[in-house]
């Protein structure tokens, strides 16, 4: 019996937050960052996941190690 192959896989991940509670507009504008950041990219809006971390509401997706910028 063989066993699988292990890999070590960094993964950079892209994270923009809005405090809670927030506007609908902040909300929405946050979301139309993420998917003009996702459109420029060539992925589909659907690549970001939301979440409410610690009182935030986050907005987050995954990206190549190479392609990760810093701001």
């Amino acid at each position: 019996m063989s066993s699988p192959t292990r890999r070590t896989v960094h993964i950079t991940r892209t994270e923009h937050a809005v405090p809670l509670p927030a506007s609908l507009r902040d909300v929405a504008a946050m979301v139309g960052t993420v998917q003009s950041e996702l459109a420029e990219a060539g992925r589909p809006y659907t690549d970001a996941e939301l979440r409410v971390v610690d009182g935030d509401l986050l907005a987050y997706y995954d990206v190549p190690r190479a392609a990760a910028v810093t701001r």
